[in-house]
């Protein structure tokens, strides 16, 4: 029975199939996951020491970008606790440069609250400028830390954020996340679908992402960025 619910490849590649199917039954596997049921879960609030998931901080920050006036707390308060939650839910090690966490809050809260709504709702109209900004490198305060750029907590804050505020809306899947294992595999999947990346894909946003739009087009276009990105991390992580 368990054989009737494998993942489909491509025929005669060790590739899995991009289709509905398949996306199907990587969001079952991962709703039924151990290791990611907080994160997706908007009453996981701050019990003892978990101190809130991805879903629950994302919808605490929606309501008030857009003006829901009986949310409790204070934006800082909301915003600070939405990029600890992505930090933590996605292990990016923000803090590994002593400083990551405060410096890209500063970023994000210096954007006035209606322009960071126009820069996720309209990421190809703006240049991907939040990603720009919250991309660039960060200013440890002593020489026992290094500069970080933090692609992928990027990528992950931009995508969670729109997923939650946008919700059943176009723009809800408006950016991929910037993952290592997609990055490993994509190319593998240019090949097949004879699809050209113009530069390397590694620390260029706007070419992984228009390189995995071109996939997801070539393969039909049926699935989702967040689809195609829970598909391949779930499904190549642990493999060779």
């Amino acid at each position: 029975m368990a054989k009737s619910h494998m993942f489909d490849p491509i025929p005669e590649t060790e590739l899995v199939e991009l289709s509905l199917k398949n996306v199907a039954k990587v969001e079952a596997m991962i709703q039924n996951d151990s290791a990611y049921l907080k994160s997706s879960n908007k009453d996981a609030c701050e019990r003892g020491k978990y101190k809130g998931s991805t879903a629950y901080w994302m919808v605490q920050l929606k309501q008030i970008l857009f003006g829901v006036e009986s949310v409790a707390g204070e934006y800082a308060d909301v915003l600070s606790n939405a990029i600890q939650a992505v930090d933590r839910d996605n292990s990016t090690h923000l803090n590994a440069d002593g400083v990551g966490r405060d410096e890209l809050f500063d970023r994000i809260k210096n954007i006035p609250k209606s322009l960071l709504v126009e820069y996720l709702k309209h990421p190809k109209e703006s240049k991907y400028h939040l990603i720009n900004v919250l991309s660039q490198a960060t200013h440890p305060k002593d020489s026992k830390h290094k500069p970080r750029t933090n692609l992928s907590f990027a990528s992950k804050f931009c995508h969670y954020a729109c997923f939650y505020l946008f919700e059943g809306e176009d723009e809800q899947d408006n950016y991929s996340i910037y993952d290592n294992v997609v990055l490993r595999v994509l190319p593998r999947y240019c090949d097949y679908y004879k699809v050209s990346k113009l530069r390397s894909l590694a620390h260029d946003y706007l070419t992984y992402q228009a390189t995995i739009d071109e996939i997801i087009k070539a393969a039909g276009g049926s699935i989702s960025r967040n689809g195609f990105d829970h598909l391949l991390w779930y499904y190549f992580k642990g493999r060779d």
